[in-house]
């Protein structure tokens, strides 16, 4: 169920993710005439934006989701809603439908019931998802500080709000329930120190140590790995 596959730079990873996303969409539309995907931001994710935007896809026919999103305004910097229509989300891609996870002049609390309807209207299981992964191990915004990393590794939600000592802002992250509502979690890190902190998540440990742990040791959903220097 966990593939690890390496490359020589990271044009190279993002390349063959790119590919494989664009067949796992056109299958889906082919089959159901729908398809869905789950991406996550950062900067590792901008290479494959770059070369998912060029692919000729049925956009019209996809579904969108940020895996996290900052409590920030869609022209903040740090949005990651802002920097996926930058990147992504411009000519044909643009067709997408797009599930935004910040809901502006309310608390991200405020607005848990509007973000989780919206979520469930989205067409499962998901047919990729694209998560990232922090130097502490962090994915979405599961962050392992987090004083509320329990409930959001064990939520039955759509998503949650985390307080994050470490960050600026408040985040709403989907939990593992919604990444793992999928037909295949792609996992997508580079660099040597975060190799050793995915190497460290596999062996035994709680997933509160490397929240990434309960996406990478379980049984139930493929997760192919993308690595490289």
């Amino acid at each position: 169920m966990l593939a690890f596959n390496e490359f020589k730079t990271r044009d190279d990873a993002a390349a063959t993710l790119a590919r494989r996303i664009g067949e796992r969409l056109r299958m889906a539309v082919y089959r159901r005439a729908v398809a869905s995907m789950i991406l996550c931001g950062g900067t590792s994710p901008l290479g494959l934006f770059h070369t998912l935007r060029l692919l000729p896809l049925p956009w019209c026919l996809v579904t969108i989701v940020p895996s996290d999103e900052r409590w920030v305004p869609v022209d903040d910097e740090e949005s990651n809603e802002g920097m996926m229509r930058r990147e992504l989300l411009s000519g044909e891609p643009g067709f997408a439908h797009f599930v935004s996870l910040y809901r502006h002049g309310r608390s991200p609390a405020e607005s848990l019931p509007t973000l989780r309807a919206s979520l469930a209207d989205v067409p499962r299981p998901f047919d990729s998802v694209v998560v990232g992964m922090g130097d502490d191990g962090h994915t979405a915004s599961l962050f392992p500080d987090s004083p509320d990393i329990g409930n959001a590794l064990h939520s039955d939600a759509e998503c949650i709000v985390q307080q994050v000592p470490s960050a600026c802002h408040p985040r709403v992250s989907l939990t593992v329930r919604s990444l793992l509502d999928a037909r295949e979690v792609n996992l997508l890190f580079f660099g040597a120190r975060k190799r050793a902190v995915y190497e460290a998540s596999l062996r035994p440990g709680p997933a509160e140590e490397y929240p990434i742990r309960a996406l990478v040791q379980q049984p139930q959903v493929p997760v192919n790995v993308y690595w490289a220097p």
